[in-house]
Order: structure tokens, then C-alpha cells, then sequence
């Protein structure tokens, strides 16, 4: 019987993000891609025959039989174990009749087992160290060697130091002209030391997945046939969905090219050096490192693209993808690991807001959300907010996570591009209105509406900060939100990338 093979590196954040030097992290990144996607085949060329696809969520492989299967899960393993240590990773066979069962039912039962696999984890242990080693610093592990700093390091992290010299034909490529840098001094430039960790993950793609096998029927004993036709499409979709996604970012480095100027007081683009980091580029899975100020911008032209394109599922069906994105703007002392996981704890706040909004059903968007780290040592956006982000008049100081492509809704960032633009090109009589009133005006919108409306009357200034487009609010607030506070809050490390003169 034939066999499909599942497998996926497990916990790539934990392996990538466990060290805060971005050194260890890019030799991380380019282990994980070197894995998943050139390891099986350098072990053995004909494995390019059997490669499904790789994607984000895992790597499918199909064999004439289970024996081919154990063959490759046996070489593959060997490799991983041998060459990354402290890289997890799992894989699964389900044998299947090709002649007589569907294999989209043996898909989903690997799928099922690998989770089983994985959820087995929770209650396994490994003896790390008797006691009497040094200890790593990054990931707790006996220490085998040390560093140019002379801090104690596993062997985990000297293959990860080793890999970082490498080069990423994939990285090179999509960051071209420009070239990738490994120093986090190299992206932030300039008296705003701020980063941005970028995580943008693709909406529904299970139900895509799934949308892709209603179009295969399997009838009168047609199983082979049926099987062949649908796993050459599930490939060719995985294929086109990486592509898109690749495209977007290269997309995104050229909108940054334009702005080469506007960008060099802030990063080393004008010596040639990216001011784009990429750290995974898997499938719809995708991380990236930035300058503070571009965060929230690159962000917004990656997703734009994807909207703006169409790739084909199945025949002529053709559809849109939508993504949300989580953009962390932090210090550069900032621990890593955290910075990630508010990035993606801020794509997830983005994606619940699409059910809030909508309910379970087939609407879809595409919507970002930020946070500008400012020292606040809580468990997620959502503590965050509930309790510095709520005025004394029990109003949200925020209108994020905001849609990209969805006008109906006036929580877009149309508008909040319109309020950045207002307050940095306010003028009074003249002359443009002074930082530090802006900065007070942040304060104060803290204090509640009322507060606001005095201090808008007393500086003269309540005609100066308009409507957004589909609110009647006054005084910066609509409803039970605040219009401006975003806006404000980002001022300084918000360079537009579109229009012209907001920085």
C-alpha cells in the first residue's frame, strides 16, 4: 500500500527566539528553512518525487510504500539529530490503498496523529544536565564551548552561530539590491533605538483547505485518478499561496526602495544594507525584523498586495487572500522571545476581531494591530489594555486592530493614516503646532472626553482635529473610542511609506 509521510518542525519560535542576539536568531531561521526545504533532497535527490508541498503548517511527502516511507523518516531523523541539536521536530506514516480509499481521508488521519504526537509532549522529560556543567545562557543547556564575548554556550547555539555565516538564497533574493545585515544596530539607526517584530499569519487557511477537496468526487471506483488530480492540485495551490506570499514581500522591499531617502536619517539603506530582517518565510507564516518606525507601515503594504491578487484554487476558481498582521515595536534590549509572542498575540487580537464583528461565519478580512512597548510587564495585549489604555471617563483610548480592507467599518487604517496626517500637519496660524502641545494633548485625552474638549478650548485648537470619515464624534472621540490617541501615541515612530511629509 502507498504511504504519505507528515512531518513539521515543532516550536520554530521557541528555537528561533529562545537568544536575544540576532545573530543566533538568524542562524536559527536559516537552519529551520534549510531543513524543511533542501534537507530531504541533499540527502537524497529522488525525494524531490515525492515532495506534496511544504508549507507553513507541515511537509507532505508520498511513497509507493510504508517501507520507502520509514526509509526517508529514518535518513531525515538521523540528519536533524545529528547536525541541529535542540531543533524538535515530528513525523507520522499513514498507509492507504490508492485503488480503493480517498487520500484527502488519509491526510486528515496524519494530520490527527501528528497532533496526538505532539500533545504527548506535555507529559515527556529529558535529563538536561547532572549539575556540575556551566549552563547556557540561552537555552539552560550544558555549555560545550564559548563565545567571542567569552559567554558560556550549548552546542545548540554554536550551530546556530555556525549557520548564521551562511547565506539564504531565498532571503538574499527577496531583500536584492540591498543586503541583509545581522546587527541589530544596523536597522535601528538614529535617536528612536526602536525595532519592530512583524508577524503576519494568513486567515481560514484551513477552510481553504478544505474548500480545495470539495471540488474532488470520488465515484465508480475513479480512486486513483481521483487521488492523482487532487494531489497535484493540493501542490499546485500550496505552491502558488508560498508565491503570493513571496511576492508580497518583495512588494513591500521595493515600496521601501522608493523611500530610500526619506529613510536614510533612520537606517543603512543608503550604505546598501536591508533594513528588513526576515526570519521566517513559511508558506502563510510569516516573521520579519524592522526598524521601529516602518513596523506599522511595511506591515500594511505586505497585506495590501496580498489583497489586491487573486491565485487560482481549482480549474478557473479563483480567490482572494486576506491576512492579519501583529506588529510589536520594541526597544532593542527588549527580550526576543516576548516581542514575538506579543506579535503574534497581536495577529490573533486582530483575527478574534473579524468574529466579533462578524459572528462564524464566511466574511473575511484583512486587519493589523500594534503596540508600542512601554514597559507595561503584562501577560497580553488584552491586560495591556484594560488597564492603560482605558480613560478615567471609561472610554478605549484605542480604535486598533484596525481593517485594511474593509470601508464599512470606520476602525480602518484609512483613517488612522488620515489622523496621523492631520496632527503632523497641523498649523496655527501659520506655523506648525508645537510637538510638546501634541504631547500634552496625549496626556490629556487620558483624562477623558470632557478634559479634552477644555483643553482643545483653551488652546485655541477644537477646530483643528476634524472627523474621521463615517463618525459624527467631537473633542477626538466617537462613541466609546478615542480618535486620536493611536495616532498620537505613533507619531514618532511612524514614517509613512505611501504619501509624502509624515514622519
Amino acid at each position: 500500500m502507498e504511504a504519505i509521510v507528515l512531518w513539521e518542525v515543532s516550536r520554530k519560535q521557541d528555537y528561533i527566539f529562545c537568544s536575544n542576539k540576532l545573530k543566533e536568531n538568524i542562524g536559527a531561521s536559516i537552519i529551520i528553512e534549510e531543513v524543511v526545504e533542501d534537507l530531504p533532497i541533499s540527502i537524497n535527490g529522488r525525494y524531490i518525487n515525492n515532495l506534496i508541498y511544504n508549507g507553513g503548517g507541515g511537509s507532505l511527502y508520498r511513497f509507493k510504500d510504508s517501507s520507502e516511507a520509514k526509509e526517508f523518516i529514518k535518513a531525515v531523523s538521523i540528519k536533524i539529530v545529528k547536525d541541529y541539536p535542540g531543533l524538535e521536530f515530528f513525523m507520522v506514516i499513514e498507509e492507504y490503498d490508492d485503488k480503493a480509499r480517498e487520500v484527502t481521508d488519509a491526510i486528515r488521519n496524519a494530520y490527527n496523529k501528528l497532533a496526538r504526537k505532539k500533545s504527548m509532549r506535555e507529559n515527556s522529560g529529558a535529563l538536561l544536565s547532572f549539575g556540575i556543567e556551566k549552563r547556557c545562557e540561552a537555552t539552560g543547556k550544558p555549555a560545550i564551548d564559548t563565545d567571542i564575548d567569552g559567554r558560556f554556550i550549548s552546542e545548540e547555539i554554536k550551530v546556530k552561530i555556525k549557520n548564521s555565516n551562511k547565506s539564504s538564497d531565498k532571503f538574499e533574493k527577496l531583500l536584492s539590491p540591498l543586503k541583509g545585515v545581522s546587527a541589530f544596530s544596523d536597522i535601528a539607526k538614529g535617536d528612536k533605538k526602536y525595532m519592530a517584530v512583524v508577524h503576519i499569519d494568513g486567515n481560514k487557511m484551513g477552510m481553504r483547505f478544505n474548500q480545495l477537496k470539495s471540488y474532488f468526487e470520488y465515484s465508480n471506483g475513479n480512486y486513483a485518478q481521483t487521488n492523482a488530480r487532487y494531489l497535484e492540485s493540493l501542490r499546485s495551490f500550496s505552491d502558488e499561496i508560498k508565491k503570493l506570499y513571496e511576492e508580497a514581500f518583495s512588494h513591500m522591499m521595493e515600496a521601501i526602495m522608493r523611500k530610500k531617502d526619506k529613510l536614510s536619517a533612520d537606517t543603512l539603506i543608503a550604505d546598501g544594507k536591508s533594513p528588513v530582517i526576515p526570519i521566517i518565510l513559511a508558506g502563510d507564516d510569516i516573521t520579519y525584523i524592522t526598524n521601529g518606525k516602518i513596523g506599522i507601515e511595511t506591515a500594511k503594504i505586505f497585506i495590501e498586495y496580498l489583497n489586491s491578487k487573486q491565485i487560482t484554487m481549482h480549474g478557473d476558481k479563483r480567490i482572494n487572500l486576506n491576512a492579519c498582521a501583529g506588529v510589536a515595536i520594541i526597544k532593542s534590549t527588549y527580550p526576543f522571545s516576548k516581542a514575538y509572542a506579543l506579535a503574534e498575540d497581536l495577529c490573533n487580537n486582530a483575527k478574534k476581531r473579524i468574529i466579533e464583528d462578524y459572528g462564524e461565519n464566511d466574511k473575511d478580512f484583512s486587519l493589523i494591530d500594534w503596540h508600542i512597548d512601554q514597559g507595561e510587564l503584562m501577560e497580553s495585549i488584552g491586560d495591556i489594555r484594560r488597564i492603560n489604555y482605558i480613560s478615567e471617563d471609561n472610554k478605549k483610548l484605542y480604535i486598533r486592530p484596525l481593517y485594511i480592507n474593509n470601508g464599512e467599518k470606520w476602525n480602518n487604517y484609512s483613517n488612522f493614516k488620515d489622523a496621523v496626517r492631520n496632527i503632523s500637519k497641523l498649523e496655527i496660524d501659520g506655523s506648525n503646532i508645537a510637538r510638546n502641545k501634541l504631547k500634552q494633548l496625549h496626556t490629556v485625552l487620558r483624562s477623558g472626553e470632557n478634559d479634552t474638549k477644555l483643553f482643545l478650548k483653551s488652546n485655541k485648537i477644537e477646530n483643528y482635529f476634524s472627523r474621521l470619515e463615517n463618525t459624527i464624534g467631537e473633542n477626538c472621540f466617537y462613541k466609546d473610542n478615542c480618535m486620536y490617541y493611536d495616532a498620537l501615541e505613533a507619531l514618532d515612530l511612524f514614517i509613512d511609506l505611501d504619501g509624502e511629509g509624515v514622519k
